[in-house]
This record gives C-alpha cells, structure tokens and sequence, in this order.
C-alpha cells in the first residue's frame, strides 16, 4: 500500500502542477473575440451557463406547474360555480316559460267569471285515470277549500264535468263525457231541450230530442240548468249531425265538446254566483229611502243648520243667551169690588109695569 501511493505521488503533484499551469496560462491569455475576457473566466461562464439554465428552467417549470395547478383548481371552482349558476338560470327560464304559457289561460279564466257573473275556485289538474278509458280527473283541491260533491268544473271553452269526490286537500271530476254523467242541454237559438249523455272516450249526445224539433249542423249546445248542477249557458259543444231513433218520437244529436278534455291543465270550479256590485246596491238603497221620505222632510234635510257637538261636549254658545224671565200664572177671575170697582146696580123697571100699579 505505501509502495504503491508513493508511486501515484509524482504522478498526482505533476497533474496539480499541470492544473496550475493551465490555470495561470487562463488567467494571463485573454480572448480579443470575447472582449478581452480570461480564458478563465470564459471558461467557467461556459461551464457554468448551461448549469445555470438548466437551474432555471427547472426552477420555471416547477413555479408554472404549480401555478398552473392552482390556477386549474381555482379555474375548476369558477367552472363549478358557472355550471350551477346556468342550471339555475336554465330552470328559470323554464319557469318564466311555463308562467307565460300559462298566463293566456289564467286570463281566460278570469274572463269567463267575470262574464258568466259566478263564483269560482281555480285549480290545477295533478293526475288523470290509470286507463286511457278512465273519464276522470284529480285537481289539487277539497274540502279545506270550502268543495263539496256535485260542483260543476269548467274551463273559458266550456263544461268539463262534476266533482265526483272531495277529500281534504283534492277532488275527483267526472268527465262530462262518462257514461254516468247527465245534464240538461238546450241546443241553437230556438232552445231545444235535450239531456246530454256521455259516451265515453270525449264524446257525448243529447238524447230525447222531439223529432220535429229544428236542429242544424253547427249550432251551439249549452247548459239549461234544469238539472240544478250546472248553471244555465255554459258551452258544451256544436252540433255534428242527428239520427233518428226507431220509436219515432224521439231523435238524438251529435256534439263535438267545446273543451279539449285531454289536454286540461287549469279548470274553474263553480261555488256560486257572484253578489251585485256594491255601487249598484248603495244606489238602489239610496233610492228606496228617498223614495220613503215626504217632501218637507227632503226639504228638512236641505236646510243648514247647525253643526251637532261631540259626545260628552256641551256647547257653550246657550249660557251667552239672557234667560227669558218666567211669567207669573194667569190670576184666577175675582169679583168687581176685590179690584176696587164698584158693583152695578139693577136696572129700575120700566113704567107701567106691575110695581106701577100697585
């Protein structure tokens, strides 16, 4: 091991010994191209450079990754945020939609109590039957509402049925067109009598029509209120056509309903008839007491007069006016001396008479 190492010494100080010379050469030889820099100082910023450039983009893109991370989560936060916020506007929408849709019908509604003068209960249809032949439908109303059986549904079209059931906070309607409602019906402006039928499946007739009744295609059919459920004008259909039955008395016609049963989305139903307008009964008041009163006591009620003081006021304008002096009761009549006034005497009798002769 000794022998060894002393042999690798010379070689070891002749490197050292190169190194240093190549060192000073460096420091004393100066490159014209470079400025007149060393070689030694050339030669480190060469080494050195590279390093450095590595260093710095190595130190870039780690800084940019995780700038970009928490640039992306924050991103991915705003993305999130403007997701919910579309889902939300997008529903929004929807409903803004569906108000608008919906108004059209709302004011029909209203248009049609107010032009049939009843009082009415606005509900939303919620469900129909579970079979395609079930005549029925349920609205989100009942007893909590002030229903009871046998209330006449409609929509601004026309008749769409009854309640059937009321429970607390809905209600079956049976379609006009079940085999098991009725209704009197008059049909056309000579108000022909008939009683409507359902048929099942949206139709109905009228039945029991006098065959010589005139009736013609595209006349009106509406409610006669003889069967005291449905008030007396509401629409029901137009006439199709009319077939005469075999006894040869009776005829039955054909309707097509002025309400598209299928597609009933709002109805009205039917709680009474609206009371007149206050205006019109304060005037009819006003003029059954005038009438009542004579004329002087009109004549009274004109005349100015005094302002009426409060309750518990007393006015003060009485204790201004002198007090009238009370009059002593009239004496009662006395005879003419207790005034000082003598008595008359008796009249002398006239000559000739009895005391005269004698």
């Amino acid at each position: 091991m000794d022998y060894a190492s002393q042999r690798k010494r010379p070689q070891i100080l002749l490197g050292v010994l190169l190194l240093a010379q190549l060192f000073l050469l460096g420091y004393q030889v100066r490159r014209p191209d470079a400025g007149g820099v060393s070689l030694v100082r050339y030669w480190s910023a060469q080494a050195i450079v590279p390093l450095e450039r590595a260093t710095g983009h190595a130190v870039s893109g780690t800084s940019s990754f995780f700038g970009d991370y928490v640039f992306l989560r924050n991103a991915n936060r705003e993305n999130q945020a403007l997701r919910d916020q579309l889902a939300h506007l997008t529903l929004e929408n929807a409903r803004l939609r569906e108000n608008a849709r919906e108004l059209p019908q709302l004011e029909a509604l209203l248009g049609f109590q107010r032009a049939y003068g009843l009082q009415t209960l606005a509900a939303t249809v919620i469900g129909g039957g579970t079979s395609p032949d079930a005549q029925a439908l349920y609205v989100d109303r009942g007893t909590a509402s002030g229903l009871r059986r046998d209330q006449a549904v409609v929509v601004p079209q026309g008749l769409v049925g009854k309640l059937s059931q009321v429970l607390g906070s809905s209600a079956q309607v049976l379609l006009i067109s079940d085999p098991g409602s009725g209704a009197g019906a008059l049909i056309g402006a000579d108000g022909v009598h008939g009683i409507l039928r359902g048929l099942g499946a949206g139709r109905v007739e009228v039945r029991n029509v006098l065959r010589d009744e005139p009736v013609q295609a595209g006349e009106a059919v509406v409610t006669s209120g003889e069967d005291q459920i449905y008030p007396k004008g509401i629409p029901i259909g137009t006439v199709t056509g009319q077939q005469f039955n075999s006894d040869g008395v009776f005829k039955t016609v054909q309707l097509k309903l002025a309400a598209d049963l299928g597609r009933i989305e709002q109805v009205l139903i039917i709680t009474g008839a609206l009371p007149p307008p206050p205006s019109q009964k304060d005037a009819a008041a006003d003029a059954n007491d005038a009438q009542a009163l004579t004329a002087a006591e009109v004549r009274q009620a004109k005349l100015p007069s005094l302002p009426k003081p409060a309750a518990g006021i007393t006015p003060d304008w009485p204790k201004d006016l002198p007090s009238a002096t009370a009059l002593p009761p009239n004496p009662p009549p006395v005879e003419g001396d207790a005034l000082g006034i003598p008595k008359a005497k008796p009249a002398p009798p006239p000559p000739g008479g009895r005391g005269g002769r004698g």
